[in-house]
């Protein structure tokens, strides 16, 4: 008799601690959403500041960047990376990136 209570004890903590470690990942995949979403936000604004200057050089290069990342060919952060690199190489400062909203 005393196994089977413990054993139903047994099997109840295995559940609580399973629902537990659910929560736990269902919580690190919304974190991880936001941060895509802010990411992809911030590519956007990057684009807009960038497009405002009507740069012939510049809208070539953000074609590419925009259909390689389409394509799935680069990953976001590496999108950002070069849209930072674009926005220092053409002087583009954190005024005209706030304008561009």
């Amino acid at each position: 008799m005393t196994l089977v209570i413990a054993a139903i004890v047994a099997a109840i903590i295995v559940v609580v601690l399973n629902k537990q470690q659910a929560n736990k990942v269902s919580n690190n995949m919304y974190a991880d959403d936001v941060q895509h979403l802010y990411m992809l936000t911030t590519a956007e604004y990057k684009i807009k500041a960038l497009e405002s200057r009507q740069y012939v050089p510049i809208n070539d290069e953000l074609a590419r960047l925009t259909m390689n990342y389409r394509r799935g060919e680069i990953q976001l952060n590496e999108l950002n990376s070069k849209l930072d690199y674009l926005l220092a190489e053409f002087k583009i400062n954190d005024n005209e990136l706030v304008e561009a909203v």
